[in-house]
């Protein structure tokens, strides 16, 4: 009996491993490419707008792909779903890696986003095989798989482009991309035990009846916003610290590095206590606020301290804006419509980060007049701080934190 309940246990261990590991490597290769892409694909010679095509397509390819895989897999099992989406991973890496050609690299892109759509078919695997009690266990391995990459890809990407090339680093992510491939041929069993047909009426109309209007469209607005202006600063801060300050890939890995390792502190260790002190809502506008600022002035600094110092502005702000607003759309939901409610709350961001690439691809080229000027990418900076200011804008009008208690009551 004992042996039979260690055996269950060590199971289901192993299969939150491989789950844990299939977003690792799916951040880990999102978190390798940021700093990476857009020298490579200038060095490829490409514009600065094919390169804000390169870097928004794959958030279009994500944003098409979420909802098809999910229910894909609920036909016909999360197992072969998850080793199709797996493998498409490796193909994209391989293909970027091996070409030279800016119309391939885009295909590859394309390919890699629809791959990395394979979160909702992990989340769906993983509350398969817990219980409702053990869902915060859940929420706690995606955000450690999202933590874990997004603070060891650019660390390894930079690095690794650094001394050995573009190339290397997609080749390693599709190396373990292709180990995450043969875990869940080999070790992961189907997880989806029965076919429920479950009918639930998820529409936007029916939506609306259940939420705290004000609360969560100025919520929604507030991340749109927000992840449009960042998306832009992101697309941009590895061209801008080379062509401004002549720092490498391998340096500007490690700024990607710090934005993630700061996420991790706030939001994984501190955001609780904060909250208590000072209510979402605030530590939301002081988010907004922080990666207004840093972005309005990163582009006017003429030292590479300065310039690093609003980027540690920047990744609080953003740290603290990306924990304040689920909790605040959760707060403004009722309990059984939570899962439409995120759902709609992600599709709004995907939209942001395909557009946001591009607007700095297309502003870019207003600076972009030679290497290493003092005016780089100042159009592209100024039209970011814009939208993170209406998104502080929209911070400032949601209800304060007794009028979202009042939704739950």
């Amino acid at each position: 009996m004992v042996q039979d309940y260690l055996f269950v246990m060590t199971k289901k261990q192993l299969q939150f491993g491989i789950l844990f590991f299939t977003i690792f490597i799916d951040m880990l290769g999102f978190g390798i490419v940021m700093p990476l892409l857009p020298r490579y694909v200038e060095v490829l010679g490409a514009t600065s707008l094919q390169m804000g095509l390169l870097m928004g397509v794959f958030s279009l390819a994500q944003l098409v792909m979420l909802p098809f895989w999910g229910n894909l897999s609920d036909r016909i099992g999360r197992r072969p779903v998850l080793l199709i989406s797996v493998l498409g991973t490796v193909i994209g890496h391989l293909i970027m890696g091996w070409t030279c050609s800016i119309a391939v690299m885009m295909l590859a892109r394309v390919i890699d986003g629809a791959a990395g759509g394979n979160i909702s078919v992990v989340q769906a695997s993983l509350a398969d095989i817990t219980s409702t009690q053990e869902r915060a266990a859940m929420v706690g391995v995606i955000g450690a798989a999202y933590g874990c990459g997004f603070i060891l890809g650019p660390a390894l990407g930079g690095w690794a482009g650094y001394h050995y090339g573009f190339a290397t680093p997609m080749f390693m992510t599709a190396g373990l991309a292709a180990i995450n491939v043969m875990l869940v041929f080999f070790l992961l069993p189907e997880t989806l035990k029965k076919k429920e047909s479950r009918k639930q009426n998820t529409s936007l109309r029916e939506l609306y009846k259940n939420i705290e209007k004000k609360s969560y469209i100025s919520a929604l607005l507030t991340f749109f916003f927000f992840v449009l202006g960042f998306t832009m600063v992101t697309t941009l801060l590895a061209l801008f610290f080379y062509h401004r300050y002549a720092m490498s890939e391998q340096q500007t890995g490690y700024i990607y590095t710090m934005f993630g390792t700061i996420a991790i502190v706030l939001e994984g260790g501190c955001f609780g206590f904060l909250s208590k002190c000072f209510g979402e809502r605030l530590l939301g506008i002081f988010g907004a606020m922080a990666l207004m600022t840093g972005c309005f002035f990163i582009s006017l600094t003429e030292s590479i301290t300065s310039a690093i110092g609003l980027s540690f502005l920047m990744a609080v702000g953003d740290s603290l804006l990306s924990a304040a607003l689920p909790t605040i759309v959760s707060r403004t939901t009722h309990e059984e419509w939570q899962g439409a409610a995120f759902g709609f709350y992600q599709s709004v961001g995907c939209l942001a980060r395909c557009f946001g690439p591009l607007l700095a691809g297309v502003l870019l080229q207003v600076n972009c007049l030679g290497r290493r000027t003092t005016c780089y990418g100042q159009t592209a900076f100024c039209a970011a701080s814009g939208f993170l200011f209406i998104a502080l804008l929209c911070a400032c009008i949601m209800p304060r934190r007794s009028a979202l208690r009042s939704n739950n009551n």
